[in-house]
Protein backbone atom coordinates (compact mmCIF):
# COMPACT_ATOMS: atom_id res chain seq x y z
CA UNK A 1 0.00 0.00 0.00
CA UNK A 2 1.35 3.53 -0.25
CA UNK A 3 2.95 5.15 2.13
CA UNK A 4 5.43 7.80 2.31
CA UNK A 5 9.00 7.16 2.76
CA UNK A 6 9.65 9.92 5.26
CA UNK A 7 8.70 10.80 9.26
CA UNK A 8 6.07 13.09 9.42
CA UNK A 9 7.57 15.89 10.85
CA UNK A 10 10.76 15.02 7.92
CA UNK A 11 10.62 18.06 5.01
CA UNK A 12 10.63 16.83 1.77
CA UNK A 13 13.95 17.25 -0.64
CA UNK A 14 14.19 20.63 -2.27
CA UNK A 15 12.85 20.27 -5.60
CA UNK A 16 10.82 17.50 -4.91
CA UNK A 17 7.14 17.14 -4.19
CA UNK A 18 5.99 16.56 -0.81
CA UNK A 19 5.06 12.91 0.43
CA UNK A 20 2.12 12.20 2.41
CA UNK A 21 3.02 11.30 6.16
CA UNK A 22 2.06 7.77 7.42
CA UNK A 23 -0.54 7.21 9.68
CA UNK A 24 -0.85 4.99 12.83
CA UNK A 25 -3.47 2.57 11.58
CA UNK A 26 -6.19 1.92 14.26
CA UNK A 27 -6.71 -0.70 16.79
CA UNK A 28 -9.39 -2.75 16.12
CA UNK A 29 -12.03 -2.22 18.94
CA UNK A 30 -12.35 -4.83 21.39
CA UNK A 31 -15.44 -7.22 22.29
CA UNK A 32 -17.40 -5.43 25.38
CA UNK A 33 -17.96 -7.92 28.62
CA UNK A 34 -21.30 -6.55 30.97
CA UNK A 35 -22.51 -8.61 33.26
CA UNK A 36 -21.46 -12.32 32.11
CA UNK A 37 -22.67 -11.00 28.58
CA UNK A 38 -20.33 -10.77 25.63
CA UNK A 39 -21.34 -8.08 23.45
CA UNK A 40 -21.08 -7.41 19.86
CA UNK A 41 -17.49 -5.60 18.48
CA UNK A 42 -17.96 -2.59 17.01
CA UNK A 43 -18.56 -2.74 12.92
CA UNK A 44 -15.57 -3.80 11.23
CA UNK A 45 -14.17 -0.59 9.48
CA UNK A 46 -14.04 -0.34 5.22
CA UNK A 47 -12.58 1.83 3.07
CA UNK A 48 -15.90 3.81 3.46
CA UNK A 49 -16.18 4.17 6.66
CA UNK A 50 -12.38 5.52 7.35
CA UNK A 51 -12.40 8.11 4.13
CA UNK A 52 -15.89 9.52 5.58
CA UNK A 53 -14.46 9.92 9.24
CA UNK A 54 -10.83 11.37 8.04
CA UNK A 55 -12.82 14.09 5.79
CA UNK A 56 -15.42 14.69 8.20
CA UNK A 57 -12.93 16.21 10.71
CA UNK A 58 -11.27 18.21 7.96
CA UNK A 59 -13.17 21.82 7.53
CA UNK A 60 -10.72 22.61 4.68
CA UNK A 61 -11.90 19.99 3.16
CA UNK A 62 -15.76 20.59 2.52
CA UNK A 63 -15.25 20.07 -1.27
CA UNK A 64 -13.42 17.02 -1.15
CA UNK A 65 -16.07 15.61 1.16
CA UNK A 66 -18.73 16.32 -0.92
CA UNK A 67 -17.43 14.87 -4.34
CA UNK A 68 -16.92 11.68 -2.37
CA UNK A 69 -20.38 11.80 -0.85
CA UNK A 70 -21.55 11.78 -4.75
CA UNK A 71 -19.87 8.78 -5.27
CA UNK A 72 -20.79 7.01 -2.03
CA UNK A 73 -17.26 7.21 -0.22
CA UNK A 74 -15.61 5.09 -2.82
CA UNK A 75 -11.71 5.17 -3.90
CA UNK A 76 -11.10 6.85 -7.18
CA UNK A 77 -7.17 6.77 -7.06
CA UNK A 78 -7.19 2.98 -4.79
CA UNK A 79 -6.94 -0.04 -6.25
CA UNK A 80 -6.81 -3.78 -4.85
CA UNK A 81 -5.17 -1.76 -2.01
CA UNK A 82 -3.06 0.06 -3.53
CA UNK A 83 -2.49 3.53 -6.04
CA UNK A 84 -4.18 2.80 -9.48
CA UNK A 85 -1.96 3.25 -12.80
CA UNK A 86 -4.11 6.18 -13.09
CA UNK A 87 -3.01 7.63 -10.05
CA UNK A 88 0.39 6.70 -10.59
CA UNK A 89 0.24 9.02 -13.50
CA UNK A 90 -0.98 11.46 -12.02
CA UNK A 91 1.65 11.82 -9.44
CA UNK A 92 4.27 11.54 -12.19
CA UNK A 93 2.42 14.79 -13.85
CA UNK A 94 2.10 17.00 -10.47
CA UNK A 95 5.89 15.92 -10.01
CA UNK A 96 7.04 17.51 -12.95
CA UNK A 97 5.05 20.44 -12.29
CA UNK A 98 7.90 22.14 -12.58
CA UNK A 99 7.81 21.91 -16.27
CA UNK A 100 5.04 23.86 -16.25
CA UNK A 101 5.71 27.02 -14.45
CA UNK A 102 4.63 25.57 -11.06
CA UNK A 103 6.57 24.18 -7.94
CA UNK A 104 6.56 20.48 -7.57
CA UNK A 105 7.64 20.63 -4.21
CA UNK A 106 4.34 22.54 -2.88
CA UNK A 107 2.17 19.43 -3.51
CA UNK A 108 2.15 17.03 -0.54
CA UNK A 109 2.17 13.41 -2.58
CA UNK A 110 1.15 9.75 -1.40
CA UNK A 111 4.19 7.56 -2.67
CA UNK A 112 3.44 5.07 -5.30
CA UNK A 113 5.77 2.53 -3.97
CA UNK A 114 4.57 2.05 -0.15
CA UNK A 115 4.08 -1.29 1.41
CA UNK A 116 1.41 -0.08 4.10
CA UNK A 117 -1.84 -1.76 3.16
CA UNK A 118 -3.66 -0.46 6.06
CA UNK A 119 -7.27 0.94 5.67
CA UNK A 120 -5.58 4.40 7.11
CA UNK A 121 -2.85 4.57 5.11
CA UNK A 122 -5.42 3.60 1.75
CA UNK A 123 -7.35 6.41 2.68
CA UNK A 124 -4.46 8.99 3.88
CA UNK A 125 -3.20 8.45 0.09
CA UNK A 126 -6.33 8.64 -1.53
CA UNK A 127 -6.70 12.12 -0.10
CA UNK A 128 -3.47 13.38 -0.50
CA UNK A 129 -3.94 12.44 -4.05
CA UNK A 130 -7.01 14.43 -4.54
CA UNK A 131 -6.00 17.35 -2.30
CA UNK A 132 -2.76 17.70 -4.55
CA UNK A 133 -4.62 17.20 -7.63
CA UNK A 134 -7.12 19.92 -7.30
CA UNK A 135 -4.06 22.35 -5.92
CA UNK A 136 -2.36 21.47 -9.08
CA UNK A 137 -5.87 22.37 -11.51
CA UNK A 138 -6.45 25.83 -9.19
CA UNK A 139 -2.43 27.20 -9.66
CA UNK A 140 -2.26 25.86 -13.28
CA UNK A 141 -5.63 27.67 -14.03
CA UNK A 142 -5.33 30.75 -11.71
CA UNK A 143 -1.78 30.84 -10.78
CA UNK A 144 0.30 30.80 -7.74
CA UNK A 145 -0.48 34.58 -6.54
CA UNK A 146 -2.70 36.36 -6.20
CA UNK A 147 -2.85 39.82 -9.19
CA UNK A 148 -3.98 42.25 -6.34
CA UNK A 149 -1.18 41.86 -4.62
CA UNK A 150 1.08 43.24 -7.53
CA UNK A 151 -0.83 46.09 -7.93
CA UNK A 152 -4.60 47.21 -7.17
CA UNK A 153 -4.39 47.99 -10.81
CA UNK A 154 -3.73 44.61 -11.71
CA UNK A 155 -7.12 43.42 -11.14
CA UNK A 156 -7.74 40.05 -14.06
CA UNK A 157 -10.64 38.18 -13.34
CA UNK A 158 -9.28 34.50 -12.00
CA UNK A 159 -11.48 32.00 -13.10
CA UNK A 160 -10.56 28.51 -10.97
CA UNK A 161 -12.76 25.60 -11.14
CA UNK A 162 -14.16 24.09 -7.68
CA UNK A 163 -12.40 21.15 -6.45
CA UNK A 164 -14.88 18.70 -6.76
CA UNK A 165 -15.67 19.67 -10.51
CA UNK A 166 -11.78 19.21 -11.06
CA UNK A 167 -12.09 15.56 -9.33
CA UNK A 168 -15.14 14.64 -11.39
CA UNK A 169 -13.39 15.88 -14.54
CA UNK A 170 -10.30 13.80 -13.76
CA UNK A 171 -12.65 10.69 -13.10
CA UNK A 172 -14.66 10.48 -16.34
CA UNK A 173 -11.61 10.83 -18.28
CA UNK A 174 -9.89 8.40 -19.40
CA UNK A 175 -6.90 9.77 -19.27
CA UNK A 176 -6.72 11.66 -15.99
CA UNK A 177 -3.23 13.23 -16.12
CA UNK A 178 -3.93 14.71 -19.66
CA UNK A 179 -7.11 16.48 -18.37
CA UNK A 180 -5.27 17.51 -15.06
CA UNK A 181 -2.42 19.01 -17.57
CA UNK A 182 -4.91 20.54 -19.90
CA UNK A 183 -5.49 23.09 -16.91
CA UNK A 184 -2.52 25.14 -17.81
CA UNK A 185 -3.18 28.09 -20.44
CA UNK A 186 -4.06 26.75 -24.35
CA UNK A 187 -2.60 29.76 -25.41
CA UNK A 188 0.50 29.83 -28.07
CA UNK A 189 2.41 32.31 -26.29
CA UNK A 190 2.31 30.69 -22.72
CA UNK A 191 3.30 26.83 -24.80
CA UNK A 192 6.46 28.68 -26.03
CA UNK A 193 7.67 30.33 -22.79
CA UNK A 194 7.55 26.63 -21.27
CA UNK A 195 9.70 25.14 -24.02
CA UNK A 196 12.13 27.88 -23.81
CA UNK A 197 12.05 27.04 -20.06
CA UNK A 198 13.12 23.69 -20.42
CA UNK A 199 15.93 25.21 -22.67
CA UNK A 200 16.81 27.83 -20.07
CA UNK A 201 16.86 24.99 -17.01
CA UNK A 202 19.18 22.57 -19.10
CA UNK A 203 21.45 25.55 -20.13
CA UNK A 204 21.27 26.38 -16.43
CA UNK A 205 22.99 23.01 -15.95
CA UNK A 206 25.72 23.40 -18.18
CA UNK A 207 28.94 26.06 -17.13
CA UNK A 208 28.68 27.83 -20.61
CA UNK A 209 26.16 30.93 -19.85
CA UNK A 210 26.51 32.39 -23.27
CA UNK A 211 28.40 35.02 -24.97
CA UNK A 212 30.34 36.99 -22.86
CA UNK A 213 28.55 41.16 -22.37
CA UNK A 214 29.36 43.50 -24.80
CA UNK A 215 31.61 46.45 -23.16
CA UNK A 216 30.19 50.07 -23.53
CA UNK A 217 31.79 52.34 -25.82
CA UNK A 218 31.42 55.03 -28.88
CA UNK A 219 28.32 54.59 -30.59
CA UNK A 220 29.20 52.07 -33.34
CA UNK A 221 28.25 53.20 -36.51
CA UNK A 222 28.20 51.33 -40.10
CA UNK A 223 32.12 51.10 -41.77
CA UNK A 224 33.55 52.22 -38.71
CA UNK A 225 36.58 49.80 -37.07
CA UNK A 226 36.25 48.38 -33.35
CA UNK A 227 37.11 46.21 -30.94
CA UNK A 228 33.96 44.73 -29.65
CA UNK A 229 32.78 43.79 -33.19
CA UNK A 230 34.34 40.26 -32.90
CA UNK A 231 31.92 40.12 -29.62
CA UNK A 232 29.11 41.28 -31.32
CA UNK A 233 29.62 38.57 -34.37
CA UNK A 234 29.72 36.14 -31.68
CA UNK A 235 26.45 37.26 -30.26
CA UNK A 236 24.60 36.75 -33.13
CA UNK A 237 26.10 33.61 -34.13
CA UNK A 238 27.71 35.30 -37.67
CA UNK A 239 31.24 33.87 -39.07
CA UNK A 240 34.05 35.03 -37.85
CA UNK A 241 35.45 37.78 -40.36
CA UNK A 242 38.96 37.69 -38.87
CA UNK A 243 39.43 42.11 -38.41
CA UNK A 244 37.16 44.08 -36.33
CA UNK A 245 35.14 46.41 -39.42
CA UNK A 246 31.30 46.84 -38.42
CA UNK A 247 30.38 45.44 -41.95
CA UNK A 248 26.84 45.26 -43.59
CA UNK A 249 26.16 41.53 -42.19
CA UNK A 250 26.93 42.85 -38.33
CA UNK A 251 24.54 45.93 -39.25
CA UNK A 252 21.81 43.87 -40.66
CA UNK A 253 21.93 41.85 -36.99
CA UNK A 254 21.93 44.74 -35.17
CA UNK A 255 18.63 46.02 -37.16
CA UNK A 256 16.89 43.01 -37.13
CA UNK A 257 17.71 43.21 -32.72
CA UNK A 258 16.29 46.79 -32.69
CA UNK A 259 13.21 45.69 -34.31
CA UNK A 260 12.30 42.60 -32.00
CA UNK A 261 13.61 45.61 -28.93
CA UNK A 262 10.94 48.37 -30.50
CA UNK A 263 14.01 50.25 -31.12
CA UNK A 264 14.57 52.59 -34.13
CA UNK A 265 15.84 50.26 -36.61
CA UNK A 266 18.81 52.45 -37.59
CA UNK A 267 21.73 49.90 -36.99
CA UNK A 268 23.74 52.28 -34.68
CA UNK A 269 24.92 50.58 -31.77
CA UNK A 270 24.06 53.16 -29.26
CA UNK A 271 23.58 52.48 -25.12
CA UNK A 272 20.20 52.01 -25.48
CA UNK A 273 20.74 48.92 -27.89
CA UNK A 274 23.64 47.94 -25.86
CA UNK A 275 22.17 47.59 -22.89
CA UNK A 276 19.08 45.49 -24.35
CA UNK A 277 21.79 43.59 -25.73
CA UNK A 278 23.53 43.01 -22.99
CA UNK A 279 20.11 41.66 -21.63
CA UNK A 280 20.06 38.90 -24.16
CA UNK A 281 23.25 37.79 -22.76
CA UNK A 282 22.15 37.71 -19.07
CA UNK A 283 22.29 33.99 -17.10
CA UNK A 284 20.02 31.37 -17.36
CA UNK A 285 19.01 31.63 -13.63
CA UNK A 286 17.71 35.37 -14.66
CA UNK A 287 15.63 34.38 -17.84
CA UNK A 288 13.90 31.44 -15.55
CA UNK A 289 13.10 34.30 -13.39
CA UNK A 290 11.31 36.08 -16.18
CA UNK A 291 10.00 33.31 -18.32
CA UNK A 292 8.47 31.94 -14.73
CA UNK A 293 6.53 35.69 -14.26
CA UNK A 294 5.64 35.84 -17.93
CA UNK A 295 4.18 32.45 -17.54
CA UNK A 296 2.26 33.39 -14.60
CA UNK A 297 0.63 36.28 -16.52
CA UNK A 298 -0.92 33.76 -18.50
CA UNK A 299 -2.95 32.23 -16.44
CA UNK A 300 -4.25 35.15 -15.68
CA UNK A 301 -6.17 35.46 -19.04
CA UNK A 302 -9.28 34.46 -20.21
CA UNK A 303 -8.93 30.83 -21.83
CA UNK A 304 -10.84 32.05 -24.95
CA UNK A 305 -9.39 35.23 -25.73
CA UNK A 306 -12.29 35.76 -28.15
CA UNK A 307 -12.05 34.76 -31.97
CA UNK A 308 -11.89 38.39 -32.51
CA UNK A 309 -9.94 40.20 -29.34
CA UNK A 310 -7.79 43.15 -28.99
CA UNK A 311 -4.25 42.81 -27.11
CA UNK A 312 -2.53 45.87 -25.50
CA UNK A 313 0.73 44.89 -24.44
CA UNK A 314 1.71 47.87 -22.10
CA UNK A 315 5.55 47.33 -22.31
CA UNK A 316 5.65 47.08 -25.68
CA UNK A 317 3.65 49.93 -26.13
CA UNK A 318 1.60 48.07 -28.96
CA UNK A 319 -1.89 47.05 -29.98
CA UNK A 320 -3.18 44.54 -31.81
CA UNK A 321 -6.41 43.28 -33.47
CA UNK A 322 -6.46 39.02 -33.94
CA UNK A 323 -8.88 37.58 -35.92
CA UNK A 324 -9.12 33.74 -36.31
CA UNK A 325 -5.51 33.30 -34.78
CA UNK A 326 -4.19 35.82 -37.13
CA UNK A 327 -3.17 39.61 -36.15
CA UNK A 328 -5.36 41.59 -38.66
CA UNK A 329 -3.79 45.15 -37.37
CA UNK A 330 -1.19 46.20 -35.33
CA UNK A 331 -0.46 50.32 -33.81
CA UNK A 332 1.67 51.87 -31.55
CA UNK A 333 0.41 52.77 -28.33
CA UNK A 334 0.97 55.47 -25.87
CA UNK A 335 0.22 53.78 -22.27
CA UNK A 336 0.60 55.78 -18.91
CA UNK A 337 3.18 56.79 -16.80
CA UNK A 338 5.01 54.89 -14.23
CA UNK A 339 2.82 57.04 -11.72
CA UNK A 340 -0.52 57.10 -13.76
CA UNK A 341 0.03 53.14 -14.59
CA UNK A 342 -2.40 51.82 -17.05
CA UNK A 343 -4.77 48.86 -15.59
CA UNK A 344 -3.94 45.57 -16.38
CA UNK A 345 -7.34 43.82 -16.96
CA UNK A 346 -9.83 42.62 -19.35
CA UNK A 347 -12.94 43.66 -20.50
CA UNK A 348 -15.50 43.92 -23.78
CA UNK A 349 -15.13 46.61 -26.15
CA UNK A 350 -18.63 47.75 -26.41
CA UNK A 351 -19.13 51.42 -28.49
CA UNK A 352 -16.66 54.12 -30.22
CA UNK A 353 -17.74 57.45 -29.69
CA UNK A 354 -16.62 60.24 -32.60
CA UNK A 355 -16.17 63.78 -30.84
CA UNK A 356 -15.59 63.06 -27.58
CA UNK A 357 -15.73 65.49 -24.46
CA UNK A 358 -12.96 65.17 -22.08
CA UNK A 359 -14.49 65.34 -18.48
CA UNK A 360 -11.61 65.87 -16.82
CA UNK A 361 -10.87 63.07 -13.88
CA UNK A 362 -11.10 64.82 -10.47
CA UNK A 363 -7.29 63.55 -9.43
CA UNK A 364 -6.17 65.65 -12.37
CA UNK A 365 -8.07 68.93 -11.79
CA UNK A 366 -6.99 68.80 -8.12
CA UNK A 367 -3.25 68.06 -8.41
CA UNK A 368 -2.63 69.28 -11.57
CA UNK A 369 -5.17 72.35 -12.99
CA UNK A 370 -5.71 73.91 -9.15
CA UNK A 371 -2.63 74.90 -8.84
CA UNK A 372 -2.16 76.37 -12.58
CA UNK A 373 -5.38 77.83 -11.37
CA UNK A 374 -3.94 79.41 -8.37
CA UNK A 375 -1.01 80.99 -10.31
CA UNK A 376 -3.32 82.07 -13.07
CA UNK A 377 -7.27 82.22 -13.32
CA UNK A 378 -7.54 82.28 -17.00
CA UNK A 379 -5.67 79.05 -17.62
CA UNK A 380 -8.41 77.15 -18.09
CA UNK A 381 -10.09 79.64 -20.33
CA UNK A 382 -6.38 79.48 -22.44
CA UNK A 383 -6.74 75.72 -22.79
CA UNK A 384 -10.25 75.57 -24.06
CA UNK A 385 -11.91 74.84 -21.04
CA UNK A 386 -14.78 75.09 -19.83
CA UNK A 387 -16.25 74.70 -15.60
CA UNK A 388 -19.64 73.24 -14.66
CA UNK A 389 -21.14 74.17 -11.68
CA UNK A 390 -22.61 70.78 -10.69
CA UNK A 391 -24.16 71.66 -7.03
CA UNK A 392 -27.59 71.94 -8.48
CA UNK A 393 -30.01 69.38 -9.88
CA UNK A 394 -28.60 70.11 -13.58
CA UNK A 395 -24.78 71.14 -14.22
CA UNK A 396 -24.39 74.78 -15.38
CA UNK A 397 -21.71 76.43 -17.19
CA UNK A 398 -19.57 78.90 -15.50
CA UNK A 399 -16.81 81.38 -15.69
CA UNK A 400 -13.89 79.96 -14.96
CA UNK A 401 -12.51 82.96 -14.06
CA UNK A 402 -15.22 84.09 -11.55
CA UNK A 403 -14.60 81.13 -9.37
CA UNK A 404 -12.23 81.54 -6.36
CA UNK A 405 -9.72 78.77 -6.76
CA UNK A 406 -8.48 79.22 -3.43
CA UNK A 407 -11.71 78.61 -1.33
CA UNK A 408 -13.34 76.12 -4.39
CA UNK A 409 -15.30 73.19 -3.53
CA UNK A 410 -13.92 70.96 -5.98
CA UNK A 411 -16.22 68.11 -5.23
CA UNK A 412 -19.10 70.69 -6.56
CA UNK A 413 -17.66 71.70 -10.30
CA UNK A 414 -16.05 69.86 -12.81
CA UNK A 415 -14.27 70.93 -15.52
CA UNK A 416 -14.65 69.72 -19.28
CA UNK A 417 -13.02 70.04 -22.29
CA UNK A 418 -15.24 70.25 -25.38
CA UNK A 419 -14.93 68.57 -28.91
CA UNK A 420 -12.70 69.98 -31.32
CA UNK A 421 -8.82 69.99 -32.28
CA UNK A 422 -7.36 70.93 -29.37
CA UNK A 423 -9.48 68.15 -27.35
CA UNK A 424 -6.92 65.74 -25.31
CA UNK A 425 -8.57 62.94 -26.74
CA UNK A 426 -9.11 63.61 -30.33
CA UNK A 427 -11.39 62.78 -32.49
CA UNK A 428 -12.52 59.30 -31.01
CA UNK A 429 -12.52 56.91 -28.27
CA UNK A 430 -13.29 53.42 -27.54
CA UNK A 431 -15.35 52.32 -24.62
CA UNK A 432 -15.00 49.25 -22.64
CA UNK A 433 -16.57 50.93 -19.54
CA UNK A 434 -15.03 49.41 -16.77
CA UNK A 435 -14.02 50.31 -12.33
CA UNK A 436 -11.13 51.74 -13.54
CA UNK A 437 -12.37 54.49 -16.17
CA UNK A 438 -9.94 54.02 -18.92
CA UNK A 439 -10.09 53.26 -22.50
CA UNK A 440 -8.86 53.69 -25.73
CA UNK A 441 -8.62 56.89 -27.83
CA UNK A 442 -7.34 59.46 -30.46
CA UNK A 443 -4.74 62.39 -29.51
CA UNK A 444 -3.55 65.53 -30.73
CA UNK A 445 0.10 65.01 -29.91
CA UNK A 446 0.57 62.59 -32.35
CA UNK A 447 4.46 63.01 -32.40
CA UNK A 448 5.00 61.05 -29.01
CA UNK A 449 4.53 57.79 -31.03
CA UNK A 450 7.70 58.23 -33.09
CA UNK A 451 9.50 57.87 -29.41
CA UNK A 452 10.46 54.25 -28.68
CA UNK A 453 9.33 54.59 -24.79
CA UNK A 454 5.66 55.88 -25.12
CA UNK A 455 4.82 56.09 -21.31
CA UNK A 456 3.36 59.50 -21.57
CA UNK A 457 -0.15 59.14 -20.25
CA UNK A 458 -2.37 59.33 -17.06
CA UNK A 459 -3.46 55.53 -17.36
CA UNK A 460 -5.80 55.62 -20.94
CA UNK A 461 -4.29 53.92 -23.75
CA UNK A 462 -3.30 56.95 -26.82
CA UNK A 463 -3.95 54.91 -30.62
CA UNK A 464 -1.24 56.10 -33.00
CA UNK A 465 -3.98 55.65 -36.02
CA UNK A 466 -7.43 54.74 -34.31
CA UNK A 467 -9.63 54.91 -37.43
CA UNK A 468 -7.43 52.84 -38.77
CA UNK A 469 -8.28 50.78 -36.02
CA UNK A 470 -12.11 51.34 -35.71
CA UNK A 471 -12.35 50.19 -39.46
CA UNK A 472 -11.31 46.82 -38.30
CA UNK A 473 -13.61 46.70 -35.13
CA UNK A 474 -16.31 47.74 -37.36
CA UNK A 475 -16.40 45.46 -40.00
CA UNK A 476 -19.75 43.39 -39.98
CA UNK A 477 -21.61 47.15 -39.43
CA UNK A 478 -23.32 49.96 -41.28
CA UNK A 479 -20.00 51.98 -40.14
CA UNK A 480 -16.45 52.69 -41.47
CA UNK A 481 -13.68 55.34 -40.78
CA UNK A 482 -14.64 57.38 -43.49
CA UNK A 483 -18.74 58.04 -42.10
CA UNK A 484 -17.05 58.35 -38.97
CA UNK A 485 -14.58 61.03 -40.16
CA UNK A 486 -17.40 63.12 -41.73
CA UNK A 487 -19.17 63.74 -38.40
CA UNK A 488 -16.36 65.58 -36.94
CA UNK A 489 -16.86 68.87 -35.88
CA UNK A 490 -20.12 68.53 -35.50
CA UNK A 491 -22.21 69.22 -32.30
CA UNK A 492 -22.18 66.98 -29.37
CA UNK A 493 -20.97 63.34 -29.13
CA UNK A 494 -22.12 60.83 -31.43
CA UNK A 495 -21.90 56.95 -30.12
CA UNK A 496 -21.85 54.25 -32.64
CA UNK A 497 -22.14 50.75 -30.85
CA UNK A 498 -19.77 47.64 -32.27
CA UNK A 499 -21.91 45.25 -34.32
CA UNK A 500 -20.62 42.64 -31.83
CA UNK A 501 -18.61 43.21 -28.31
CA UNK A 502 -15.23 42.52 -29.06
CA UNK A 503 -12.86 41.43 -25.94
CA UNK A 504 -9.94 43.99 -25.15
CA UNK A 505 -6.90 42.62 -22.87
CA UNK A 506 -4.72 45.29 -21.47
CA UNK A 507 -1.62 43.33 -20.69
CA UNK A 508 1.73 43.55 -19.21
CA UNK A 509 4.35 40.73 -21.00
CA UNK A 510 8.06 41.78 -20.38
CA UNK A 511 9.30 38.83 -22.47
CA UNK A 512 7.84 36.49 -25.42
CA UNK A 513 9.18 34.30 -27.87
CA UNK A 514 10.19 35.73 -31.53
CA UNK A 515 9.52 34.18 -34.74
CA UNK A 516 12.82 33.09 -34.67
CA UNK A 517 13.27 31.41 -31.11
CA UNK A 518 14.92 34.34 -29.76
CA UNK A 519 13.42 35.69 -26.48
CA UNK A 520 12.31 39.05 -26.76
CA UNK A 521 12.29 41.34 -23.07
CA UNK A 522 11.15 44.40 -22.67
CA UNK A 523 11.59 47.06 -19.90
CA UNK A 524 9.83 46.47 -16.59
CA UNK A 525 7.90 49.80 -16.50
CA UNK A 526 5.98 49.98 -13.52
CA UNK A 527 7.96 47.35 -11.98
CA UNK A 528 5.57 44.36 -11.86
CA UNK A 529 8.34 41.92 -12.96
CA UNK A 530 10.18 42.78 -9.29
CA UNK A 531 7.13 42.28 -7.14
CA UNK A 532 5.82 39.43 -8.61
CA UNK A 533 9.25 37.30 -8.82
CA UNK A 534 9.17 38.40 -4.90
CA UNK A 535 5.47 37.13 -3.96
CA UNK A 536 6.78 33.66 -5.89
CA UNK A 537 9.55 33.25 -4.03
CA UNK A 538 11.91 33.33 -7.32
CA UNK A 539 14.37 35.31 -4.86
CA UNK A 540 14.49 39.07 -6.17
CA UNK A 541 13.84 40.35 -9.33
CA UNK A 542 13.58 39.29 -12.67
CA UNK A 543 16.62 41.17 -14.11
CA UNK A 544 16.33 40.14 -17.37
CA UNK A 545 13.77 42.54 -18.27
CA UNK A 546 16.09 45.38 -19.05
CA UNK A 547 14.90 48.78 -17.42
CA UNK A 548 17.13 50.93 -19.45
CA UNK A 549 16.33 52.19 -22.40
Amino acid sequence: MPLPPQAANEPAAEGQPQLAAPTEPAAPAPAQITQGVETPAAPVPTFETVLAGRLSTQREDAELAAFYVERGNKPLWIENGKLSSKAADIVARISRADEDGLQASSFVLPDPGGTDTSLEAETAAEVALSRAAIAYAREAEGGRIDPARVSPLVTPEISRTPGRDILAALAADADPAARLAAYNPPHPGFAALKARLVELRRDQQDADTGPAPIPPGPVLKPGMSDERVPLLRAKFALPAAGDTVYDPALVDAVKAFQKGAGLRQDGLLGARSLALLNGEASSPEDEIKLVLVNMERWRWLPRDLGSTHVMVNVPEYMARITRENAVVHETRVIVGKPIHQTPIFSHQMQFIIVNPAWNVPSSIATKEMLPNLLRDPTYLARQGMEVLDTSGRKPVVIDSTSVDWSRVNMNRIRIRQPPGERNALGHIKFMFPNKHAVYLHDTPSRGLFANAQRAYSHGCVRVQDPFALADVLLEGSNWNADKMKKLIGQKGERRINLAHNVPIHIVYFTAELAADGRLVKRADIYGHDRRMAALMGLNGQAQASVRGR
